[in-house]
């Protein structure tokens, strides 16, 4: 089993496959779109990911960052893009920068698959993409709002609140620790009961056989 394979040969060498791959990204993110044959574009879009992942870390410091990504994009306008218009384009977004559009119109000569590579929330694209989720969350408590009116839930809550409230929760649990222990007591009383109830019956039942005996002696 071939382990830790990262890309495809796509029937090329190492160095002629990473040689196309480093052009086809800097053409992507020069153009934010190509065409391209369906293998290569799926190759494509993990290299196109990690560009725009190196260009959005804020862990990491940005001159790190910068020759990480100089070492695979060829030209500097195309590097300069890639960190003042496609970083903070995709500051909200947690993934899915690029996408993958078949083509129904195959290549002439080999009848290969073709389809269109690009970059999301760019201008001029194909098909709108769904917005992030950060998003989606405000469009829907905004819908939410103004349909039944109610408001969102803030989940920030000031130190002096916060202190209330975990008073509060140690008092209800405290009367939930009482409530549960007098209804044991309770199930207590009931079994002991049901149990002298029991003894008391057996013994009269006991009492009446042995007088049925003493008649049927007699």
């Amino acid at each position: 089993m071939r382990k830790r394979v990262a890309f495809r040969r796509l029937s090329r060498t190492t160095s002629h496959k990473w040689a196309m791959l480093r052009n086809m990204v800097t053409s992507l993110i020069k153009h934010e779109r190509i065409v391209t044959t369906v293998p290569k574009a799926k190759e494509l879009k993990r290299l196109a990911d990690h560009m725009v992942t190196l260009a959005k870390q804020s862990s990491r410091p940005q001159l790190k960052c910068i020759q990480d990504a100089n070492k695979i994009i060829r030209e500097t306008p195309v590097l300069t893009k890639l960190f003042q218009v496609l970083g903070p384009r995709y500051e909200q977004r947690q993934g899915g920068y690029t996408r993958i559009l078949k083509l129904s119109k195959r290549r002439q000569g080999d009848n290969a698959e073709m389809a269109v590579m690009e970059y999301v929330d760019r201008p001029g694209e194909i098909r709108a993409a769904r917005p992030p989720t950060s998003i989606q969350q405000e469009i829907m408590a905004a819908y939410v709002k103004e349909t039944l009116g109610i408001e969102p839930i803030d989940v920030d809550v000031a130190g002096e609140e916060l202190e209330q409230l975990e008073k509060e929760m140690q008092a209800l649990n405290v009367t939930n620790d009482n409530a549960a222990a007098a209804a044991a007591v309770d199930d207590e009383e009931e079994e002991k009961k049901e149990q002298e109830e029991d003894t008391e019956q057996s013994e009269e039942e006991k009492d009446t056989s042995d007088s049925q005996n003493d008649t049927d002696k007699k």
